[in-house]
């Protein structure tokens, strides 16, 4: 089948890729010339495990060629992905504006009965206004174009995309006619997904779906955050209450572990889109506003920690240093946006210290947010990292640093101080080391 994708960010080239590489014949739309010229070279923009290999099988396959001009992309699909960025506007709400472009191009160059899908998360409405664009730039063509208009939402987690693209959990479709389902349904036959987790639905829940999961897990998050809060202050430890909470099947364990709170591509704004979509309709969506809002603080809380821990310090006869671990938003990826990690660095330069930063695979993408700031230093390992820092900051919760002996970690560091963003250490065996140790609802445990 022939298929055209716009965008060669996350969502696209995943979506281009796996579907080269299980038959289709794809061609797919990217703006960038330096996102290009990488691609060409089999190189992917941003880390993901396994993404190289299979871009360079598809290219030399030749199911998989990019193209700069999105006319040529749109001639050549009966079916056209959206997968184009969607980004947040300064009062909380989507930015459309790539979507619509890309929808203009295919109403003025894609084939008559073309179905254009969106694949990009997307306010419960945008369909509409897809199709809207498809007939006006039809119209403006000269063209006889009968467009359908789909949703299929992606549900891909960073650091898992392919096995999530492979074996998905479930696949939705959000149709309006018997044709769009069955186009759906063949672009994804080869991967022989399970009848019991393919829904089909309207175009409007289809594009609900995907903010309603992304905003209770953001939920899940928020509401531990704020219960280790509270059980910090009250002598509790959140070990302690999180396994008697995942004992009950109603809520299971996933998600429950408290930390210095969510970040990434897709929880900040689909929350906030969510509640501005809420607005929108005359509703206050209470649940997901006050999820956001406590992620708002919890993301800097061990910053100020560590600020208080310090305010005795003559900052002008010696700048501490704060060794920070991880600085992409989760591990298994370079996505450094909305990262917990970036929020933390930026609050402790700003108040006068200094930070020496190490991630495995997000050293470039961190170093570029942080690199005007003169108290920031990149690390070449965690070793370095922490050799004569004052204190350590974890904010990643990347395997390798579970792996470091606490003793270690005792050693290298001037004082041995630890704030464990992530929980990352067993809070016995720190203080057992001699670590001043403080983490999220831990600190009675």
């Amino acid at each position: 089948m022939k298929i055209s994708v716009f965008g060669a960010g996350y969502v696209g080239l995943v979506q281009a890729s796996g579907l080269a590489h299980v038959g289709h014949d794809v061609v797919c739309a990217e703006l960038s010339a330096a996102r290009l010229a990488a691609l060409a070279e089999g190189k992917t923009p941003f880390f993901e495990p396994g993404i190289d290999k299979l871009l360079s099988e598809c290219l030399a396959s030749g199911r998989l060629r990019f193209t700069s001009d999105p006319a040529v992309a749109a001639a050549h699909g009966e079916v056209q992905f959206l997968a184009v960025g969607t980004p947040p506007l300064a009062d909380g709400s989507s930015d459309l504006s790539w979507l619509l472009a890309a929808a203009e191009t295919i109403g003025t160059h894609a084939p008559a009965d073309a179905l254009v899908v969106t694949k990009s998360t997307v306010p419960v409405g945008t369909a509409k206004k897809v199709g809207e664009r498809l007939r006006s730039a039809a119209a403006a063509a000269g063209r006889d174009a009968q467009f359908r208009v789909a949703s299929n939402p992606e549900f891909l987690a960073e650091g898992r995309a392919l096995a999530d693209f492979m074996e998905p959990q479930r696949t939705v479709f959000g149709v309006s006619d018997a044709r769009a389902e069955a186009q759906l349904r063949a672009v994804y036959a080869p991967l022989a997904l399970g009848p019991e987790r393919t829904l089909v639905m309207s175009v409007e829940s289809a594009e609900l779906a995907k903010y309603a999961a992304n905003a209770m897990l953001a939920v899940r998050i928020s509401f531990m955050n704020e219960l280790a809060n509270l059980a910090d202050a009250t002598g509790a430890c959140i070990d302690a209450v999180r396994e008697a909470m995942s004992l009950d099947e109603r809520v299971g364990r996933k998600f429950l572990n408290s930390g210095c709170g969510y970040g990434g591509s897709c929880f900040p704004k689909d929350v906030t889109s969510l509640v501005k979509q809420g607005e929108a309709v005359g509703l206050t969506m209470y649940i997901a506003r006050a999820a956001d809002e406590i992620n708002v603080r919890q993301r800097g809380a061990m910053a100020e920690r560590i600020i208080a821990r310090f305010a005795t310090t003559d900052r002008a006869a010696r700048q501490p240093v704060v060794a920070l671990w991880g600085m992409a938003f989760k591990p298994d990826t370079d996505d450094v946006r909305e990262a917990p990690a970036i929020v933390m660095a930026k609050r402790l330069l700003e108040a006068g210290f200094a930070v020496r930063a190490f991630d495995p695979e997000a050293g470039a993408t961190g170093g570029a947010e942080l690199a005007r700031y003169p108290g920031f230093s990149l690390a070449s390992s965690t070793a370095t990292a922490i050799t004569g820092a004052d204190a350590l900051l974890i904010a990643t919760e990347w395997k390798l640093f579970r792996e470091v002996p606490v003793a270690e970690i005792a050693r290298l560091l001037r004082q041995p101080i630890v704030y464990d963003g992530r929980s990352v250490l067993d809070a016995g065996e720190a203080r057992a080391a001699g670590l001043e140790y403080h983490a999220f609802g831990r600190e009675h445990g």
